[in-house]
């Protein structure tokens, strides 16, 4: 009789992660970022800050530019089949629009160092499902230091440090330097944007690994990744991929055609990407 209770009774200890997630429930239990609702645990120890209704109302990326990844129905789209950029693909975890924007700008003007955390373990879980290959190091798009001084930290390295940990790749935020304090890009005419073309430079001395993953919050016209990459590039890169917690469209509407006449300037023409305007080749899983 005992024997066969013992049978119909699961006698599976638990998992190291269920025992931990137990304890830390009881301590800190996981609160929504954006709802205050409950969050989520998932595979996380510590679990997610942000509610699975909060990450379903954020906007997934629609059909893009396999480049750059402005939205549209073209496989590239106009301006990178005229003027290839320094970079090979964009990765981009949301459309910059409410909610997930809310995440961006509380971490960036309210020093909100837990939504960084949000914001790296959801792309780290979105690139392992993707099954991307992942680069010899990531690279969080650097500050100038008055404006490192204003801000008191990093933001994109505050993301990196959660996302790098996750993936289990190496953090660089020392190997890229930004050179100008040029001002931010959203206020800035096409022509202003052209000229952050020299606003970057590899440090003296250190070695930059053949495929690079360049890590930034937002991507909105492209030309301060394109500068930065083409800066990596210049110093033995062979390959750099754009990695953004959010894309903005510039168009109108996503999915809408061509970019408009006064944001149809040319990317940085420094140290231009080798390969010809094409898709890139579809992620593998190995990280050789």
């Amino acid at each position: 009789m005992f024997d066969l209770l013992r049978r119909s009774v699961n006698l599976r200890p638990p998992s190291r992660l269920t025992i931990v997630q137990t304890l830390t429930s009881l301590l800190a239990p996981p609160v929504c970022a954006l709802c205050g609702g409950a969050g989520q645990q998932a595979d996380e120890p510590w679990g997610i800050d942000l509610c699975g209704y909060c990450e379903g109302a954020c906007l997934p990326l629609p059909p893009a530019c396999g480049r750059c990844a402005e939205p549209g129905e073209a496989a590239l789209c106009q301006r990178c089949c005229e003027a290839p950029p320094p970079f090979h693909i964009t990765r981009a975890l949301f459309l910059y629009a409410d909610p997930a924007d809310q995440l961006i700008t509380g971490l960036k003007f309210q020093g909100e160092l837990p939504f960084a955390r949000v914001l790296g373990t959801l792309f780290a879980r979105s690139l392992r499902r993707q099954g991307v290959r992942l680069p010899h190091c990531l690279v969080p798009m650097p500050l100038h230091g008055n404006r490192y001084r204003q801000r008191g930290f990093n933001q994109t390295e505050a993301i990196g440090r959660h996302l790098a940990a996750r993936l289990r790749v190496p953090l660089e935020p020392g190997l890229l330097t930004r050179t100008r304090d040029t001002p931010p890009q959203s206020e800035q005419s096409a022509a202003a944007r052209r000229a952050i073309h020299d606003a970057f430079a590899v440090r003296p001395g250190l070695r930059v690994p053949p495929r690079v993953a360049l890590l930034d919050d937002v991507m909105t016209t492209g030309s301060t990744a394109a500068a930065a990459a083409a800066a990596l590039c210049a110093a033995g890169a062979k390959k750099v991929e754009i990695w953004v917690c959010a894309r903005a469209a510039l168009s109108d509407a996503a999915g809408a055609g061509p970019w408009s006449a006064n944001l149809s300037s040319s990317w940085p023409a420094a140290n231009p990407s080798p390969s010809p305007p094409r898709p890139p080749d579809a992620p593998v899983s190995s990280t050789s």
